[in-house]
């Protein structure tokens, strides 16, 4: 039982621990997941810091480490690392579909953007659509990120031919964000629309949309928007020739600001246009310029996409070879909890077959000890009854010698046949005296004496009858019938006895003999 006790404690103890470590890599993972965002465009600390949260992955709560896949899933996709942030993409929307599946359509639309990239626009529109009818069915779908479903399929369908899906797209993402007063996303709408009126051959109306984007990029002083939109509409001017000055001043104005905030995408493509705009102008000379910027942009451009490419690789290396270390290190784990448990249930049965063994031999041990108890207790009977017979056989003995010997028979004959009777009688009463003795004396409990010479070497055999006489509580007189000697012997071989023993007077012979 106190085992039982034991082991229910130590139980106990861990569970508790488990549950404050479990609180504090909970907190320390979160602040880890804060850290990777404010370094994401750093990928040694960022990765640093998704290696180190994920070291706790099984020690947090479900909500936290949903947070934490999607954060690194996140980190991964925007370095072009698409299967990396695939992995843990998939591992955050199994967690999430079991807790809350209507509010999965964030993770569905990451997962159809790392398709779309991937140029699988199957999966993508698969993704993007199961994201979109999450959104749509979950009551609280006033979400920026939720709306952004909407732009992502519009690009989709844009590229696949698909204008007028693509439109309707568009226009509820545009609808939704201006009830959510979102004006990046506004502005984004304004751009992508656009675009869709420009393959619909509708100049004007890309224009007009342009120019809104424009003024809200403006409004909120946002120069990297401004810039790409003053691309895009000094584009459609530039395929208009009663308008290439406007062309001019939109892309010389695009490339400017690109220039001063080194926005190299925009710079590229601003320059490239002006190239166009320049050649037919036939200002060559100005022309040449701008297609040595484009060109260098360009190769800038190849070489960090080469970078990106190696950083990729390198980043999928180091976390195919990290993914190897934990599992390596989940496993170890589990060998040692699963030889924990083994041992604990191992030193479970043994303590349990122990307390069986312990029992089964003190069920024994006092199986034995009754019957040994209750066989003495008949010896002890049998040599009390038999003590009994024998003195009143040596009674009857004594009154008949006694008579016997009174008798004065007249011839000499009569008077030795009597004598001869007498003499049979005495050695008849010794024979049976001694030989029920030593019959009692041998089957009588062994332990007895061999406990009590073990304590009182010098007693002799005569004293160890006398002691079993004693034992069973006989008087000298009981005894000096049995043993054919006088009660003065037996009162002075108790005497002696008791002095070998050690005992003082007041103290009981038969008593002290009872314990051994």
């Amino acid at each position: 039982m106190r085992t039982v006790l034991a082991l229910f404690f130590i139980l106990f103890t861990t569970f508790i621990n488990a549950q404050n470590d479990s609180k504090n890599s909970d907190a320390y993972v979160k602040r880890l997941v804060n850290l990777i965002r404010e370094n994401n465009n750093n990928r040694i600390k960022s990765m640093s810091y998704i290696q180190e949260a994920l070291r706790f992955e099984k020690e947090i709560a479900d909500s936290t480490r949903i947070e934490l896949y999607v954060t690194a899933g996140n980190c991964y996709k925007d370095q072009e690392s698409y299967y990396l942030a695939l992995s843990y993409y998939y591992k955050a929307l199994e967690i999430k579909n079991e807790k809350e599946s209507n509010r999965s359509f964030s993770i569905l639309n990451n997962i159809g953007g790392c398709y779309y990239f991937m140029g699988n626009y199957k999966k993508a529109r698969y993704f993007w659509e199961s994201a979109l009818k999450k959104f749509e069915s979950n009551k609280s779908s006033q979400n920026v990120e939720g709306s952004l479903i909407y732009n992502n399929l519009a690009v989709l369908e844009k590229e696949h031919g698909n204008y007028a899906r693509a439109l309707e797209m568009l226009k509820e993402f545009l609808k939704r964000n201006e009830k959510l007063k979102d004006t990046f996303n506004i502005i984004i709408a304004y751009e992508n629309i656009a675009d869709v009126n420009v393959k619909l051959k509708e100049q004007d109306l890309a224009i007009s949309n342009l120019s809104k984007g424009i003024g809200l990029a403006k409004k909120i002083k946002s120069d990297y928007d401004l810039a790409s939109l003053y691309t895009d509409i000094g584009n459609i001017y530039l395929s208009q020739p009663s308008r290439k000055d406007s062309s001019y001043y939109y892309l010389s104005s695009a490339f400017n600001i690109a220039n001063r905030s080194d926005f190299s995408d925009i710079k590229l493509s601003s320059s490239e246009k002006l190239v166009s705009y320049f050649e037919n102008q036939k200002d060559y000379k100005s022309a040449l310029y701008y297609l040595h910027i484009a060109k260098s942009l360009s190769e800038a451009t190849i070489n960090k996409e080469n970078a990106k490419k190696v950083s990729r690789l390198e980043s999928e290396f180091e976390e195919k070879n990290k993914q190897k270390e934990l599992l390596q290190q989940q496993k170890k784990r589990e060998r040692y909890f699963i030889s924990g448990m083994v041992l604990l249930l191992l030193f479970s049965v043994i303590v349990f077959l122990m307390f069986k063994l312990q029992k089964s031999k003190s069920e024994k041990k006092a199986t034995e000890n009754k019957l040994l108890a209750k066989k003495l207790d008949e010896k002890n009977k049998e040599l009390a009854n038999n003590a009994i017979k024998m003195m009143q056989a040596s009674e009857i003995f004594q009154t008949t010698q006694k008579e016997l010997k009174e008798m004065d028979p007249k011839y000499e004959d009569d008077r030795k046949m009597i004598s001869r009777i007498i003499m049979d009688f005495k050695k008849g009463s010794q024979a049976l005296n001694k030989s029920e003795f030593e019959k009692l004396f041998i089957e009588t409990d062994e332990d007895f004496y061999k406990k009590l010479l073990d304590k009182y070497p010098s007693l002799t055999k005569n004293e160890l009858r006398l002691c079993v006489f004693l034992r069973q509580n006989l008087s000298s007189k009981e005894i000096s019938a049995i043993t054919q000697q006088s009660p003065h012997s037996i009162v002075v071989a108790r005497s002696r006895l008791r002095k070998k023993l050690g005992l003082e007077e007041s103290q009981s012979i038969s008593n002290f003999l009872i314990q051994f």
